[in-house]
């Protein structure tokens, strides 16, 4: 007697409609991820207003995904959602990403919280935004450094399992408590948009306003976490390919943290008006052809000419402690610097202690090392020291005598 083939039939057609879902899915995950972060990355320019706060934040988290110490939640939430079949699987990964969300969402109340003490104490706006970026330049040059293993302080990571009260829940509820636990993790990586953001939430200072501001920037966080975790549910776990490269990828972030430090620093500690002074923040708008385009959109709205900056905005300004903004351009190199040669000396330590015949071959490399790097301080040194203030000097100086001469044709008329 034949055996009915239909519960089979039935089973296979509910599970190719859960899959196809499931791609749709993994699709508009990734298309919202690819979307988010070309628009912060090309079409973005400015700071934020209004409802664009929101999404400039999304986009933010967006972006986070490759930190070194956001990129291991990727390695807890694909092994959680893996094998628990589509709906459970993703029930899974989501209950541990909102775990991950509200746990984020706080630290948008505490700055709320403390951008409101700050204003409170009669510190000006800038003042607040400039201490946030002081905290965040402290946390990026602790973060490089600890990567780079100049420093035994490391900013948290998930190294290990969860507590055994959170490892004994249902699958749901462990990965929610999970995520609810490893929530923090990330926070102190740096990224150029958190002091920003962060800034923004205690400019405002109301706490409504900061935790939900914040709990949409980790909604942004956790997005590429979901598209992983569904890719391994579907069976394509993309995590083998970042795990092959975590190495290299914290390697070569924790450098690119060094200038990212010693930038967010440089620019709580000296304020805007540095920057301005620097002539790198005009180095960047011919770059980006910024001045060119708003005053092409200021003459079709008819709202005039954009802004250039000049010395007449940065005369008698200054940093925190009334130091002078020329300073800010050695500290800004001083702390670029720094590791560079810590990381010379150490590899110098390492070398002394090798057997001879490795240590001449060794020697060798260490001295091409130095040798770049001397080439690199002093070209760090020209350029943001004494070229690019130079070049803002000249390019004021002329925009200054265009004006002048401007105003002198009106006034002849």
């Amino acid at each position: 007697m034949e055996q009915n083939p239909m519960p089979q039939n039935l089973t296979n057609q509910t599970e190719a409609r859960w899959r196809y879902l499931f791609v749709i899915l993994a699709i508009l995950l990734f298309l919202i991820f690819i979307g988010g972060l070309f628009w912060i990355f090309t079409v973005f320019k400015g700071s934020p207003i209004g409802l664009g706060w929101f999404l400039f934040s999304f986009a933010a988290g967006l972006s986070m995904i490759v930190l070194p110490c956001t990129l291991p939640l990727a390695f807890v939430i694909v092994p959680l959602s893996m094998g628990k079949g589509y709906v459970k699987g993703f029930l899974i990964a989501l209950s541990f990403g909102l775990g991950v969300a509200i746990t984020l969402s706080f630290y948008g109340v505490l700055a709320a919280i403390l951008g409101k003490a700050i204003l409170g104490a009669a510190a000006g706006i800038e003042v607040v935004k400039n201490i946030f970026y002081v905290i965040a330049g402290i946390f990026a040059i602790i973060f490089s450094l600890g990567e780079l293993g100049f420093l035994k302080i490391r900013l948290p990571s998930y190294t290990g399992a969860a507590p055994g009260f959170i490892q004994r829940k249902n699958d749901i509820l462990k990965a929610l408590l999970l995520g609810l636990f490893l929530g923090n993790i990330g926070i102190g990586c740096p990224h150029p948009a958190t002091p920003i953001i962060l800034g923004q939430i205690g400019i405002v200072g109301n706490v409504f306003y900061g935790w939900l501001l914040f709990f949409i920037h980790a909604i942004g966080r956790i997005i590429p976490l979901l598209l992983l975790a569904v890719l391994g549910i579907l069976g394509i776990n993309a995590t083998k390919g970042l795990l092959k490269h975590k190495d290299a990828i914290g390697r070569a972030t924790a450098w690119g943290m060094v200038f990212v430090g010693a930038f967010l620093f440089t620019l709580g500690f000296f304020s805007h008006d540095w920057w301005v002074a620097s002539g790198t923040h005009s180095l960047l708008e011919v770059v980006t052809q910024e001045e060119r385009i708003i005053d092409i959109l200021g003459q079709r709205l008819g709202a005039g000419r954009g802004h250039a900056h000049g010395f007449e905005e940065i005369i008698g300004k200054a940093g925190f402690f009334g130091l002078p903004l020329w300073l800010g351009n050695w500290v800004f190199v001083a702390l670029m610097v720094i590791p560079i040669w810590w990381h010379w000396r150490r590899e110098k330590k390492r070398v002394a202690i090798l057997p001879e015949p490795e240590k001449i071959n060794e020697n060798k490399v260490l001295l091409w090392k130095k040798w770049f790097f001397i080439a690199l301080t002093i070209l760090l040194a020209v350029l943001f020291i004494w070229a690019i203030p130079l070049w803002f000097r000249h390019q004021a100086d002329e925009h200054k005598e265009m004006i002048d001469n401007h105003v002198g044709r009106i006034e002849n008329k």
